[in-house]
């Protein structure tokens, strides 16, 4: 009986003291979050932000904030936009296919983007959007679904093209509604573009997308450095599709 009630003792001693030790873990990360809380803004969500990608302390990187209201309530969100090239150079030297990563210029997931909501004080996960990290995320609030707030719309590079995206804030969730080709074959002599205006809605309060033939104001073929220009796009005249949006997959759609 002794020998039982020895065993018995010590597993719960130990039981005791795994729980112990998993409530003092639980309750340092609490307070350690709590500390993070009341830095001041910057300084706080770079550490989220540096966690969050597990970003090195000797890595380079570049940010931007972009503050607006983003939703009904009376406090101000912002997006916050993160630009890895450094890592993503470092990562192609490692490479045996170093000279083909950079003929692709460099595409991967090294820009990113964050949703800061200001009433509930949370910053989301990480949204990588695969791109290249020669020119970062460019972020434009604009009117889509209400006068009253703004929705997120991104445009990003992919080599001598550009695409623009228009997210959605559904249930807390970010999630793409919309994405469109603005550019194309830039240093070539027959570039692409397209020019996207909005419209009243067709069928609810989400301004339909209207997208012309755009021409290139500013252009000529003998350009070189594909990352740093920014073309001027004027409507052509020639409308080639509009969209709406559909509240059932909660995506824009077109007829034409």
């Amino acid at each position: 009986m002794k020998i039982k009630f020895i065993i018995a003792f010590f597993s719960l001693a130990l039981i005791n003291l795994i729980f112990s030790c998993s409530e003092s873990k639980d309750n340092e990360l609490n307070k350690k979050q709590e500390s993070i809380k009341k830095l001041p803004f910057e300084k706080r969500f770079k550490r989220e932000i540096e966690s969050k990608l597990q970003i090195p302390v000797n890595e380079k990187y570049t940010y931007k904030i972009y503050k607006d209201f983003l939703n009904l309530d009376d406090v101000k969100d912002a997006v916050i936009t993160v630009n890895r090239l450094d890592f993503a150079l470092n990562e192609a030297s490692k490479s045996e296919n170093t000279a083909q990563i950079a003929e692709a210029g460099y595409t991967g997931n090294y820009n990113f983007f964050f949703y800061y909501d200001g009433k509930t004080d949370q910053i989301s996960n990480p949204i990588a959007v695969a791109s290249s990290p020669q020119v970062p995320l460019e972020v434009k609030l604009e009117n889509i679904q209400s006068e009253f707030f703004k929705d997120i719309t991104i445009t990003y590079h992919i080599r001598n093209s550009a695409f623009k995206n228009y997210y959605l804030m559904m249930n807390g969730n970010i999630q793409l509604m919309f994405q469109w080709k603005l550019f194309d074959a830039i240093g070539t002599t027959n570039p692409e573009a397209n020019y996207l205006e909005y419209e009243t809605g067709s069928y609810n309060e989400f301004k339909d997308i209207v997208i012309y033939k755009g021409k290139i104001k500013n252009y000529s073929p003998l350009v070189k450095d594909i990352y740093n220009y920014n073309p001027v796009i004027e409507k052509d005249g020639v409308k080639l599709y509009r969209f709406f949006f559909d509240k059932r997959t909660l995506k824009y759609s077109t007829n034409d």
